[in-house]
């Protein structure tokens, strides 16, 4: 009985991860259609960000596939071990290292990309800034540059 409970509670988690999987990848179908005319440095960068989106999607997919199919596999063939349960649950673990490194690398893509873009808007700015005082600097040195001629002597 606690077998059967048991190999029910894996099957639900694999029914879990599966709606997960089906979430993600449907945000990032509707993201990536939302998405309209970018400049180049986005397009790229939402490019290889769909890249590993899509592969975090694919990868949670199979985890769902191996542990509903590991739910069905018995640890045990008679009296000995089974050699395929554990295969299988090291490949389980192994997909979730995999899936936790994809993921951490998107976290770390999307933080640099972040950062770049607030550097290159903060630098933007600057220079708005100094073409500003520039002209305003110009504008003065004109304004006391004719109230040091003295007007020309009419008559």
């Amino acid at each position: 009985m606690a077998g059967t409970e048991l190999q029910s509670a894996i099957r639900g988690m694999g029914i879990g991860v599966a709606l997960i999987a089906l979430f993600l990848g449907l945000r990032q179908w509707y993201e990536h259609r939302a998405r309209g005319e970018l400049p180049d440095v986005d397009r790229v960068f939402y490019r290889r960000q769909a890249v590993r989106r899509w592969l975090g999607v694919a990868l949670l997919g199979t985890l769902s596939a191996l542990v509903v199919l590991g739910s069905r596999v018995e640890p045990r063939v008679g009296a000995r071990g089974n050699l395929g349960f554990v295969a299988l649950w090291m490949g389980v673990l192994g997909l979730i290292v995999v899936t936790l490194g994809v993921a951490f690398s998107d976290s770390v893509a999307t933080w640099r990309y972040a950062r770049d873009r607030r550097r290159e808007l903060v630098r933007d700015h600057v220079d708005e800034l100094r073409r500003h005082m520039r002209s305003v600097a110009e504008a003065v040195r004109r304004e006391q540059a004719e109230a040091d001629d003295p007007p020309a002597a009419g008559g």
